[in-house]
């Protein structure tokens, strides 16, 4: 099934920060990337306040918190413009939240729902996929990034935990392929067993990807990642919150170093996972002495997760590099091939790699027994968990008729 190409007017790009790609006829998008959360929320609130049509939204993690109430009362204003808003939440990301939060919501003429509620699967024993990705469309905007709506993604100055975060904004007609998918997933969100599909739009727009995977292959995502690290010339910069990639992802990296390619990897000091970052720090070392250049951030949690390629490849998105992102859930990314927002992202990592410490052979943590023998056994569970596809190099791994655009076949939604 190839995609049709949905289009709805909507919110106004800012022509002072939005890129089209100058010197080609068939540019079909306007881009922004949102570099912190400052800026994330200034755009999504005054967004929902112009919105006419819809707001709906897909998120792994919605609280009652002063994030979520602040939303949830900003959606509420949009209902009584008679615009139509839709949450859908992972009832496992979101478990903390009450149920009565949500009945609440659904008073106030917001349609919230539950996506694979726990109730359910677990009578089924299915509990996976979770719903990870996060699509956001109002009107005729959208935006893709790992920003959840809970009070780590507040910053400090109101309130908030201050997490680092990265999203994008587009406009055009992959804004449709995003309203798409969200349309089926919503439809899913009771699906005991399990069922769930891939999205991508292949080659249809020349600047743009929009892609949605579920945790079977092909992972698209992922094979994305390998083919442009395989073919990268000049540089491959990798910001990620939970950064310990697969092995045939981590084989191509070191490729890539050894053929004089800047690798770089920014990844939090401080993580809110630490089962992650402790599996990582078993592999620093490895990837150190093969070419790796590993920097850890240090004012905050770095949540983002973004990558730039050369000068005409960018990504933000959800997809965490590790494992768990190709076994257990749902991921939504954006890839950008227009030179200005790759710009503007190669300087957003510049920026935050000036906020970052260098690891290094001489100064790795110093580490007991114990520590590294548990740091070992975090790596070989992330090993363990690795769908053997993900170990190899991939070559191939992304069927032809896929890069049509769509839903892929084999998924049979």
């Amino acid at each position: 099934m190839t995609c049709s190409v949905l289009t709805f007017p909507g919110s106004r790009a800012n022509s002072r920060t939005s890129h089209a790609v100058p010197d080609r006829g068939c540019a079909l998008h306007a881009t922004r990337l949102l570099p912190g959360m400052t800026v994330v929320l200034e755009s999504l609130l005054d967004d929902i306040a112009r919105a006419r049509e819809r707001i709906w939204i897909s998120t792994y993690i919605y609280r009652n918190d002063l994030m979520g109430h602040r939303f949830a009362d900003a959606f509420a204003a949009a209902v009584r413009r008679g615009v139509d808003v839709r949450l859908l939440y992972d009832a496992l990301g979101s478990h903390a939240t009450p149920a009565q939060f949500f009945e609440d919501m659904r008073a106030r003429g917001i349609r919230a729902r539950a996506y694979r509620p726990l109730g359910t699967v677990l009578r089924r024993g299915v509990v996976f996929p979770r719903e990870h990705s996060r699509i956001v469309v109002i009107d005729g905007a959208g935006y893709v990034g790992g920003a959840a709506w809970a009070d780590e993604w507040l910053p400090r100055d109101q309130g908030g935990d201050g997490w680092h975060e990265v999203c994008s904004r587009v406009m055009g007609p992959c804004v449709g392929d995003m309203a798409r998918a969200f349309e089926c997933r919503w439809m899913l969100a009771n699906e005991a067993d399990g069922r769930s599909f891939d999205y991508w739009t292949g080659g249809v727009y020349d600047d743009v990807e929009f892609i949605t995977d579920a945790p079977r292959p092909p992972a698209i995502i992922y094979e994305r990642h390998v083919e442009r690290v395989r073919s990268a010339r000049r540089r491959v910069w990798i910001e990620n919150a939970y950064f310990c990639p697969p092995r045939g992802l981590e084989r191509e990296l070191i490729d890539a170093a050894r053929r004089g390619i800047d690798v770089k990897i920014i990844v939090p000091r401080n993580s809110d996972l630490p089962a992650i970052r402790n599996a990582s720090l078993a592999r620093y070392r490895g990837w150190l002495e093969n070419g790796l250049q590993i920097y850890e951030f240090l004012p905050s949690m770095l949540h983002s997760k973004f990558a730039v390629i050369d000068d005409d490849w960018a990504t933000v998105g959800t997809f965490n590099v590790n494992p768990t992102s190709l076994r257990w859930v749902s991921e939504a990314n954006l890839i950008v091939k227009q030179p200005g927002f790759v710009r503007d992202a190669a300087n957003l990592f510049e920026r935050d790699l000036a906020r970052s410490e260098e690891v290094c052979l001489n100064n790795l943590p110093k580490l007991g027994a114990l520590a590294r023998m548990r740091n070992a056994l975090w790596s070989l569970g992330l090993d363990l968990l690795e769908p053997r596809y993900a170990s190899g190099r991939g070559r191939g791994a992304l069927p032809e008729p896929a890069r049509e655009g769509g839903f892929l076949p084999a998924i049979g939604v």
